[in-house]
């Protein structure tokens, strides 16, 4: 695979490309303006809905955040006496949070107490002292690294972290107000020497507790950690490390960033490109590609095409026949177009990262086997995103309904928001 995650300007918009070759996998368009999602702040509980079960914190004058009840769990209290059984938030509390979702069209960013940091192997997050593996790794090697890493004074005999057990009263003298700190094994831990695992795991613990003791002599709206930059936000949640081998920009400043940064995985190579009369916007055309991304038709091979409509609640997608040359009327010539245009609608929704409820209207087929069939094989091509995406079944009109987890806004709101040229519909036929 020759894959390449391009930074550069398109009609002087910032943007995170993934190409393969000439063909765009993958775009995300990178504004100036500082995330939250990520971010780690000393925030007040501004108010409490109890009707909805969630608060308002604000994490710095003027931007307040949802909290919702599904997020608040074990918060870490920096007012008052700390925790207590039952103790749930009220107006004014100080407490600690994170940024986990953008403010997304009329919605609020959304913030979690469940705060977490983590490097290329391991994350920890307060809530539950757990120690949880990826399932990508194999039985064998979760057995090594638990019994090589996972011991020792961090860890309990069944391999999880014991609560703050190790701090003294000396170092900290709220670390009775700690709330438990589990581990998540990340898939990165396959094939790396235990002893680094050990070092990873030693210094990331350190800097989690660093970061919450030092939570506690900050005043409110403080931003104990900054959320990651745009580029290191796209290196790690836009792509996965073996979909590309080089990192290519042509902004001087971002390649200053970048080298010797430890985000960049391991084995990938960092190319400054200088050709000021080619520039890397004409060299692999993406102006014209992302005018196909955001276009709301797509051909395919066989001469039949997919209409793609986002709208505020949904996506609805309609496979035409279009130019499709067969014998209409056959269920297989039906059967075949939707065969096709599964593949080609598995790729658009990666790559206009569409989410949320996604409809597919496919043409109607009469036997039920090619209904499940087509289930199976939607299912088999969505398995390769990295954002959860689930089919859920074929409505008794026909429709596929599909829903795919809200990280960031789709690519056309995207362009919207950054008033990217976005181009006009095609005229009926």
């Amino acid at each position: 695979m020759d894959g390449k995650l391009i930074f550069t300007k398109v009609h002087d918009r910032r943007c995170a490309v993934l190409m393969n070759g000439q063909k765009l996998m993958a775009a995300s368009f990178q504004g100036e303006k500082e995330k939250v999602t990520g971010g780690i702040y000393v925030a007040r509980i501004r108010d409490v809905v109890k009707d909805l079960n969630a608060c308002f914190a604000e994490i710095e004058k003027g931007n307040v955040c949802f909290l919702p009840g599904s997020q608040m769990q074990t918060p870490f209290y920096l007012s008052g006496d700390g925790p207590s059984e039952g103790r749930k938030l009220k107006q004014g509390d100080l407490i600690l949070v994170q940024g986990i979702r953008e403010a997304q069209k009329t919605k609020q960013p959304a913030v979690t107490t469940k705060i977490s940091v983590s490097n290329r192997f391991f994350v920890l997050a307060l809530g539950s002292n757990k120690t949880n593996f990826s399932t990508k790794l194999p039985a064998q090697r979760k057995s090594e690294i638990k019994a090589a890493v996972c011991c020792g004074k961090y860890f309990d005999e069944e391999g999880n972290l014991l609560p703050w057990s190790w701090i003294s009263k000396e170092e900290c003298e709220y670390v009775d107000r700690f709330p438990p700190v589990g581990l998540i094994v990340r898939t990165e831990c396959r094939e790396v020497p235990t002893e680094l695992l050990k070092k990873a795991l030693d210094g990331l613990i350190k800097e989690f507790f660093a970061l919450l003791n030092t939570a506690f002599y900050r005043n409110v709206y403080t931003c104990l950690r900054k959320p990651p930059s745009p580029w290191q936000d796209a290196i790690n949640h836009f792509v996965l490390p073996e979909e590309y081998q080089e990192i290519v920009t042509d902004d001087p400043e971002l390649l200053e960033e970048m080298q010797g940064d430890e985000i960049i995985p391991p084995g990938k190579t960092i190319r400054f490109y200088e050709d000021l009369d080619y520039p890397l916007e004409k060299l692999y055309s993406l102006s014209s590609k992302l005018e196909g991304a955001l276009s709301t038709r797509v051909w395919l091979k066989s001469g039949a095409y997919l209409i793609i409509e986002p709208t505020e609640a949904l996506t609805v997608i309609d496979v035409n026949s279009g130019k499709f040359e067969a014998q209409k009327g056959e269920q297989d010539y039906y059967r075949a177009i939707n065969m096709e245009a599964a593949e080609e609608i598995a790729f658009q929704i990666r790559l206009r990262n569409l989410s949320g409820m996604i409809l597919v209207d496919f043409i109607n087929m009469s036997d039920p086997q090619d209904h499940e069939d087509l289930i199976k094989v939607m299912q088999h091509l969505l398995q390769r995103d990295r954002v959860k995406t689930v089919v859920v079944d074929i409505t008794k009109l026909g429709l596929m309904e599909i829903t795919r987890m809200k990280t960031v806004p789709p690519l056309w709101e995207q362009a919207k928001k950054y008033k990217y040229p976005v181009p006009r519909k095609p005229k009926l036929q």
